[in-house]
């Protein structure tokens, strides 16, 4: 077989000390890449809000330049004589991007802000612009990135029996680098540094990785080659040809990875809501999940770089790596239905996704080797063949969150695409079964046997993903998540659903017990303190007409809002939340359907800030707990201050606090509020869960005659009654009561906290924390009793 070769090219580059280092630049580039989509995805979640479908914008924006990038970079690849020197300037490049993102992500904002209110009826047009701006912001350095997996493969790569594993060198080493910068940035660089600060680091990454480089290049792809001829660099190679004969073995393991990757991303989507039920959706959580992941992977391809067999390898061992996957895919939902037990978190993430991401890593390279016909076309191959992976991964994390989810389920999803994969399986057995060797031009084809061998084994691998597919449709316990599982087993009724966002489960029966859990965790329960949202702000503005209310919950604010009189407009994340309003209240119908209120599903951080609307009274009722990934936006100083502008002069601004954290943090939480109203009144709330914080331009002040006119009606007093945790009482009651939860107010609240760390956008304190409570003095959270005690010292 012919193929295009280039000149010869030094020796002396490919022994092992060099490509160690080279395989260290690549891992100072992986740990960049994952700190920058850490950084940008939050900073484009700030911009465009945590909806799903804002999320899944910035997935796509990112990949699309990614895949893009891996195509070009392989093409040049191929017809560059110095990959090493271009590699070197394409990490330089991106870390100079990288560099000045930050300054553009504020331009960003207000070009979205400006076109909002005009395209917020028109949703089609609105992801539009979402996606440009996000393709514009990101795509541009994702693009770059994606070119340096092809460029380094050409240039390790010196004959066809190595590429396998140089290309499993290169992914394992830029894999681990990935773990790296994810764990260092969840767990360390974030908390410690901040956003931004962390990002820059991320850009020095590349600059190492970059400079490295050529300075590599400048002694390795210069001199003379082993025979004294004068440097490659001279000469451009001509473009290597794929041979006719290889082009449909070729198009078959694209389309097997292009699978793959649809269902690697899918499963990291459902896997990551299946293993993350009921832990309380921390950061730390999702980091673990995420490392894990990343760890099988750069195992995977490890082991393919040790154990390989060049000669020996085939389509049908890619099969079985694709249907292992499919197997362990299925059987993972057995822990995560919870139908053995409780199993701790760190075994069943390492149980559920270990050994299936080693077969995903074990694979990559696998497929890299197969579609790679010459030495000379090993960068184009690379390039091509991680281009049809990403594709498919952007299909598949949007159809893991925009379909399979909120169709069949998490655990039915996971079935079906474990099925999906063992057919990918079954498929490349039957057309190249292992246990031969490989075809070469020139071989007779497989004896009969072979072929027989390998039909049964495809067929018995079809057959397990007809099981699996079928299973996914039916309601048995494995398909019902791990707390729909759990509240069935109190023998209360007990509804559950999906949507794109998250798993939402309710447990009805007596008044004291009926539950909303959101991703399996608790968010609230009936209780007295979520209607004092709505009635204590009336009472500090008798005269409002209108209440936002931030965060549903169980509708207990937006209903007193609603009973009060006020046109109130109710903002929530999960579409399925506000629909289980009847679950609590059995007149939730009526409340949802009021003429005098709205019920808006979107970001509340994105809607306060782009919303033009104005209102006397906001409540934001954050969900639990406290420290849950995402839910630092709804207390930042920046949040803050665009809750404040959205407020008409002298309205209040209510900010729920739960006991659940320490007494330090809790001051951090204080003190940014302070910061930004001029007056604060602080309340322990009577149901004695929490702190309600109030905020102004005005004075604050519960006076006997409004808290009378607003909580002693008839009306407000047989709402507030109908509550499980707090007793019955009248208007005399509700002054004695609200008289001693008055706490601190103004100059009392500043003494109390002193001077002191804010949250931010860019110092989201309260979702990292780990090495500031590892050190920290009092770590004991705080109580009524404990705050208290801490103000009459």
């Amino acid at each position: 077989m012919a193929v295009a070769t280039s000149p010869p090219r030094p020796t002396s580059r490919a022994t092992p000390s060099l490509r160690g280092v080279v395989l260290a630049l690549f891992v100072a580039s992986g740990a960049a890449g994952l700190i920058y989509q850490v950084v940008w995805s939050r900073e484009l979640v700030l911009v465009f809000g945590n909806t799903t479908q804002a999320v899944a914008t910035i997935v796509t924006a990112f990949m699309a330049g990614l895949g893009f990038g891996s195509l070009v970079g392989g093409r040049l690849a191929d017809t560059s004589a110095r990959p090493l020197r271009l590699y070197g300037l394409v990490e330089l490049a991106v870390a100079a991007m990288a560099g000045l993102l930050p300054l553009a992500f504020h331009g960003l904002a207000e070009v979205y802000r400006g076109v909002w209110p005009s395209l917020v009826e028109r949703p089609g047009q609105l992801a539009g612009v979402r996606f440009a701006l996000a393709v514009a912001a990101v795509a541009p350095a994702t693009f770059l990135m994606g070119m340096t997996l092809p460029l380094l493969t050409r240039y390790l790569v010196r004959t066809l029996d190595e590429a396998g594993a140089r290309l499993g060198e290169l992914y394992a080493a830029n894999t681990i680098g990935a773990m790296a910068g994810t764990l260092l940035a969840g767990f360390v660089l974030i908390e410690l540094l901040g956003l931004r600060l962390t990002s820059y680091l991320a850009v020095l990454l590349n600059v190492a990785a970059g400079t490295g480089a050529l300075l590599l290049s400048r002694r390795w792809e210069t001199g003379p080659d082993a025979s004294g001829t004068a440097a490659a660099d001279r000469v451009r190679p001509p473009r290597p040809e794929v041979p006719r004969d290889f082009r449909p073995r070729r198009r078959i393991v694209l389309a097997a990875t292009f699978v793959s990757g649809f269902v690697s991303l899918a499963l990291e989507v459902l896997w990551t809501r299946m293993l993350a039920q009921g832990t309380g959706s921390s950061i730390y959580i999702f980091t673990a999940i995420l490392a894990i992941f990343l760890l099988g992977i750069a195992l995977g391809s490890f082991l393919y770089r040790r154990y390989s067999r060049p000669r020996g390898e085939r389509l049908g061992t890619l099969g079985l790596c694709l249907a292992g996957v499919g197997i362990l895919a299925q059987t993972t939902v057995v822990l995560g239905s919870g139908v053995v037990g409780h199993v701790p978190f760190v075994v069943r993430t390492v149980v559920a996704l270990l050994p299936a991401t080693v077969l995903m890593g074990y694979a990559f390279p696998l497929a890299g080797r197969l579609v790679t016909p010459s030495a000379e076309a090993a960068g184009g191959s690379v390039g091509l063949l991680y281009a049809a992976n990403t594709a498919g991964s952007i299909l598949g994390s949007f159809s893991a969150a925009f379909i399979l989810a909120g169709t069949i389920g998490t655990n039915g999803s996971i079935l079906l695409l474990g099925g999906l994969n063992l057919l990918a399986g079954a498929v490349l057995f039957a057309a190249e079964p292992a246990g031969r060797q490989a075809r070469q031009p020139g071989d007779p084809g497989p004896g009969t046997a072979s072929r027989g061998r390998g039909r049964v084994v495809a067929a018995g691998l079809a057959g397990l993903a007809v099981l699996g597919m079928v299973a996914s449709s039916l309601d048995l316990p494995i398909t019902r998540t791990f707390t729909e599982n759990d509240l069935r087993r109190t023998g209360r009724p007990v509804t559950h659903a999906e949507d794109e966002l998250a798993t939402v489960d309710t447990l009805g029966g007596k008044p004291s017990g009926r539950r909303l859990l959101v991703g399996g965790v608790g968010m609230t329960t009936l209780t007295v303190d979520t209607k004092l949202m709505g009635y204590l702000s009336k009472a500090l503005r008798p005269d409002a007409r209108d209440f936002l209310v931030i965060a549903f919950g169980m509708g207990g604010t937006y209903r007193s809002g609603l009973e009060l009189g006020l046109r109130t407009d109710a903002v929530e994340l999960s579409p399925t939340v506000p629909s289980r309003m009847p679950v609590f209240f059995p007149d939730g119908e009526r409340f949802l359907h009021h003429p005098k209120g709205r019920v808006i599903i979107s970001d509340g951080r994105n809607y306060v800030r782009l919303s033009r609307e104005q209102y006397d009274m906001i409540a934001v009722d954050p969900a639990p707990p406290i420290e849950s990934a995402g839910s630092v936006v709804l207390y930042t100083r920046e949040f803050l201050t665009e809750g404040k502008a959205r407020l008409r002069p002298g309205g209040t601004f209510m900010l729920w606090i739960p006991y659940a954290l320490p007494l330090d943090d809790f001051k951090d939480h204080v003190r940014t509020f302070a910061s930004v109203f001029g007056h604060v009144s602080l309340v322990l709330s009577p149901g004695r869960h929490g702190v309600l914080m109030f905020g102004s331009d005005a004075p604050l002040e519960f006076t006997e005659a409004n808290i009378r006119q607003v909580l002693g009606a008839p009306a407000a007093i047989r709402d507030l009654n109908d509550v499980p945790d707090h007793r019955r009482t009248d208007a005399d009651g509700w002054v004695r009561i609200i008289q001693r939860a008055q706490w601190l107010s103004d100059d009392q609240v500043r003494s109390f906290v002193g001077p002191g760390p804010e949250i931010t956008d860019d110092r989201p304190r309260s979702e990292y924390f780990l090495w500031r409570r590892t050190f920290m003095d009092d770590q004991q959270y705080i109580t009524q009793k404990s705050l208290l005690r801490a103000t009459t010292r």
